[in-house]
């Protein structure tokens, strides 16, 4: 856990450090960049509706009553 934590605050640090002392970039977005982030977007909603129509049958076994039913009675 510990160096779980240092590499975590390891990694704050260092991404505060650069949010907070940036120098303009003079830089500009491609118009063709919005079309992209969407499909960014589109194609990671569906691919978690795609992910939950795989594992659906153990997604509803796992939060079901009769399965924590079953497993408190060593079914």
């Amino acid at each position: 856990m510990g160096l779980f934590r240092k590499t975590t605050t390891c990694i704050c640090t260092a991404l505060l450090g650069v949010l907070i002392w940036y120098q303009d970039a003079h830089a500009y977005i491609d118009p063709a960049a919005g079309s992209y982030f969407l499909q960014l977007l589109v194609s990671g909603l569906l691919g978690g509706v795609f992910v939950v129509k795989v594992f659906w049958k153990n997604i509803r076994t796992h939060f079901s009553r009769d399965s924590q039913d079953d497993h408190r009675a060593g079914r």
